[in-house]
Parts: structure tokens; C-alpha cells; sequence
């Protein structure tokens, strides 16, 4: 009789050594199996760095609060900016809002070296948001006091008359679509709303379904209105769109909007168009949303800072920032690319439990087909 043969065999000396060893390989399993549920590829530190805090970004371009205020870079240089906004890459093409009154601005395609361009809104009004579209179409959302209205333009043309609504929207999240556009933010309620704070009246969730007849204001539609927050992010996925927010988390296929109970307060998509929702500094997981299906992972360490922007490159390497308790900048990159590789420690685990588990299928096909040849009975 072989060893193993011996090692195995029922009632033999050896079943209490074998029992011990297998007890061990099961603790020793667990204990790693626990260490690969945290996400790996995690470290300290931005992909993207600028002597301040990071409010957006767009190719070469970067905004962020340096002591002295508002700057944004381009190819390295700096300059005040202490209004602007936002920062959108459509093409080769960097568009910026950059706080100035009926002016937007752009780097002429293929050569941000020439610094940025102005553009002509043709009217009074300063943009806060940008979404350029397939059409040569952007729409623009336009900050008016305390509230934003929506208008749209073709590039290079005059701006289109706005969108008011009832009460004050602050809109922040803008994404083309085959119709339009989907615009999110909130929507604040008129003092004394329902019994509210007249001083602070409460802000909803809300996704507006925007189209533009290229030559008036453009046309809204709510399409959901939610409990108190903010949507901060709309994103294509999964033959819809999913748009994120502080309160929750909305999926939108053929207008209609459902709820996913996830909240957040920042949120990003990879290569993979899987969505990535970062919570509140301290946090211990992130949400991943994939194909319509959610799942949690856990973060090596708890997040020591208020997430503000994040992005993710071409090499699909993700870039949280944010500050911390002293108000300093501070930043974590994730690389996605490890996350399902078999390099990481959970690739690592599953191919183990595969190898193991065929291991284990073969001794017992082997044992059988032993005992079936030796016309034994089991």
C-alpha cells in the first residue's frame, strides 16, 4: 500500500495526523481568504498632482485650490482662475468654464500648446456646466445668483434663451444621450415649503431629461425626483444610464428610473464601464456597480479624507482626492487592472481552490475506479 494510501485509510495510525493537518490547511485557508477579500492594488497618492486640491481635470488640463485661489494648468502653465468651474474634453478639445460673463473657453484641437481659446456665448449669461455632443451641439448650464437654468448652443453660435423651473435647481452632473441630454443636481423648495426651514428650505435628488430644438430653450422633463441630496454623477452603463447621488443611487433605461439604495458622494466609471461609488471620509468599502448587479469591497484602510473628484485614465487607473482633517490635499489611486487579476492574492486564492479542487475530484475518481477494478464495495 502506498503512503497516501496509508495516510488516508480508514482507522489507520495516521487518521489523527491527517485530521490535525487538514484543521490547519482549513484555518491557514480562511485566514487568507479573509486578507484577499481586501481590495488589492490600492495605494497613497494621485495619478494626477497639482500644488492644491483637485477639483477637475480634462487631458492635460487641471483645476484646483491653491493657497492664492482658483488656478488652472495647461501643459504646465498656471494662472488664476478664482471663478471657474468646470472642465470637459470632447475630442482633442478641452472645453472650460472658467467664471468669465458670456464666455467659455477651448484649446484648438490637436494643439493645447496655444493656451485657451474664447468663445462667444453671444449673451450675458456664465456658464457652470458643459456636455458637448456627437451633433456639435453642447448644452450648457448657466449660473443665474443662486440657481442654475439650462440652455444649449451649436458651437461657435449664439446661446439658446434658458429653462427656468419652479424653485432653484443646482445642477452639477450632465451627460449626452441619443435624445439629448440627462441633467442631475437638486432641486431646493420655496421657503416655507410643506412646513420646511424657511431659512434652508431642503434639497431633492433630481434627473431632468433634457432636448433641444436647436433654435429655442430647450426642453425638460423630470425623471426622478428624489429624497434630500445631490446627484453628483450620470454615467452610461449597462444599456442606460446610472446616476449617482448623496442620498441614492438611481438605474435609467427607456426614461423610467429605479431605485438601487446605494448612496455616495463620489463616483466614477472605468475601462470596463463598471461604476465606482466612494463614500464619506472613514469609510472602510466601495460599491461597484457591473451589469446592473452591485457588490462591496473592502479598502485596505479606512479613507482618511473628504472625497471632492475623482477620475480615471486611460490605463484605468483611479484617482480619489479630496482634503483631510487639516484641510490638507491628500489622494489614493486604485489600479482596476489587478482587481480580477490572477497576479493579486484573490486571483491567487481562486486558483488554488480550482487546482485543490480538481486535486481532491481526482483522488476520489481514482479511489472509485480502484475500488470498482478490485470488484470492492463503497
Amino acid at each position: 500500500m502506498s503512503a497516501w494510501r496509508r495516510l488516508i485509510e480508514e482507522e489507520s495510525e495516521h487518521q489523527w495526523l491527517s485530521f490535525a493537518v487538514f484543521t490547519f490547511f482549513i484555518i491557514i485557508g480562511a485566514l487568507l481568504i479573509d486578507s484577499s477579500s481586501e481590495m488589492p492594488g490600492v495605494r497613497d497618492g494621485g495619478i494626477i498632482n497639482a500644488e492644491g486640491m483637485i477639483y477637475d481635470s480634462a487631458g492635460d488640463a487641471i483645476l484646483y485650490q491653491a493657497e492664492s485661489g482658483m488656478r488652472i494648468s495647461l501643459n504646465g502653465n498656471s494662472q488664476s482662475v478664482p471663478y471657474a468651474t468646470c472642465l470637459v474634453q470632447h475630442g482633442e478639445t478641452i472645453y472650460a468654464c472658467l467664471g468669465q460673463e458670456g464666455l467659455i473657453s477651448s484649446t484648438q484641437e490637436d494643439n493645447t500648446e496655444l493656451g485657451w481659446i474664447p468663445i462667444s456665448l453671444g449673451s450675458s449669461v456664465t456658464a457652470s456646466q458643459l456636455s458637448p455632443n456627437e451633433d456639435n451641439q453642447m448644452l450648457v448650464i448657466v449660473q443665474e445668483g443662486t440657481t442654475s437654468s439650462i440652455a444649449a448652443m451649436q458651437i461657435g453660435e449664439t446661446i439658446s434663451p434658458t429653462t427656468n423651473h419652479e424653485g432653484k435647481m443646482h445642477l452639477n452632473a450632465v451627460i449626452p444621450t441619443d435624445e439629448g441630454w440627462l441633467v442631475g443636481g437638486s432641486w431646493q423648495a420655496q421657503a416655507n415649503w410643506l412646513g420646511s426651514n424657511p431659512a434652508s428650505p431642503p434639497m431633492f435628488e433630481l434627473i431632468l431629461s433634457v432636448q433641444w430644438d436647436g433654435t429655442n430653450a430647450p426642453s425638460t422633463e423630470i425623471v426622478h425626483m428624489g429624497d434630500e441630496g445631490t446627484i453628483h454623477g450620470i454615467f452610461a452603463a449597462d444599456g442606460g444610464y446610472i446616476a449617482t447621488g448623496t442620498s441614492d443611487t438611481v438605474s435609467i433605461k427607456d426614461g423610467t428610473a429605479t431605485s438601487m439604495g446605494i448612496s455616495s458622494v463620489v463616483a466614477v466609471n472605468d475601462l470596463n464601464d463598471d461604476i465606482w461609488l466612494f463614500g464619506a471620509a472613514g469609510s472602510t468599502t466601495v460599491v461597484i456597480i457591473s451589469e446592473g448587479e452591485s457588490s462591496i469591497e473592502k479598502l485596505p484602510s479606512r479613507l482618511e479624507f473628504i472625497p471632492s473628484y475623482v477620475t480615471c485614465n486611460d490605463e484605468g487607473l483611479i484617482s480619489v482626492h479630496g482634503a483631510d482633517s487639516k484641510d490638507e490635499p491628500s489622494a489614493i489611486s486604485i489600479d482596476t487592472n489587478v482587481r480580477n487579476s490572477f497576479t493579486s492574492l484573490r486571483g491567487i486564492m481562486d486558483l488554488g481552490f480550482i487546482l485543490v479542487s480538481l486535486i481532491v475530484m481526482g483522488m476520489m475518481g481514482w479511489n472509485i475506479a480502484d475500488a470498482i477494478r478490485k470488484g470492492e464495495i463503497f
